[in-house]
C-alpha cells in the first residue's frame, strides 16, 4: 500500500501508553476501528499509522533530546519541565485522506483519556488541550 502522509504529530504522554489500551478503550468508543500493527483503521479504511516508544529506547530519547532542544531554543523553559516528565511519545502520521483527522475523533477521545499529554505539530507548535504552549 502506498500512503501518502498527510499529518505527523508527535504525542508526548504523561503516563505509560500501551496499544492494549488504546484498543480496549477504541473497541468500547467505537467497534468499527481497529488497530492492528500499528496501523489505526476505521470500518476498514487505514487512516493513520502509530508507533508508541517508551523509555529506554533509542527513539525514545531521540524525540525527547530534540523536543528539550527545541523548546531551549524558543525559551520556552516553562514546558520543559513536563517534556522531561514524559512517559510515552506517540508518533502518529496520519494519511492525506478527506475527512481524516475528523474519522480519528474517537482515537483522539480515548487518548485522551488514557493519559493527558502535549501535542506537537510539526510547523504549528506544541499544544496543551487545544492551547499552543509554545511556538517550537
Amino acid at each position: 500500500m502506498l500512503w501518502v502522509v498527510g499529518q505527523y504529530m508527535r504525542y508526548f504522554a504523561d503516563s505509560a501508553v500501551g496499544l492494549d489500551a488504546l484498543k480496549k478503550g477504541l473497541s468500547a468508543e467505537d467497534p468499527t476501528f481497529k488497530i492492528d500493527g500499528g496501523e489505526v483503521s476505521r470500518g476498514g479504511h487505514t487512516l493513520a499509522e502509530i508507533e508508541i516508544n517508551k523509555p529506554g529506547s533509542d527513539m525514545f530519547s531521540d524525540d525527547l533530546d530534540g523536543m528539550l532542544r527545541s523548546l531551549e531554543r524558543a525559551g520556552a523553559s516553562d514546558v520543559m519541565a513536563r517534556i522531561q516528565r514524559t512517559q510515552a511519545v506517540l508518533a502518529v502520521q496520519i494519511l492525506d485522506l478527506p475527512d481524516a483527522m475528523d474519522l480519528l475523533e474517537p482515537f483522539w477521545t480515548v487518548l485522551s483519556r488514557v493519559s493527558t499529554g502535549l501535542w506537537h505539530l510539526a510547523d504549528q507548535g506544541l499544544y496543551d488541550n487545544g492551547r499552543v504552549v509554545a511556538q517550537v
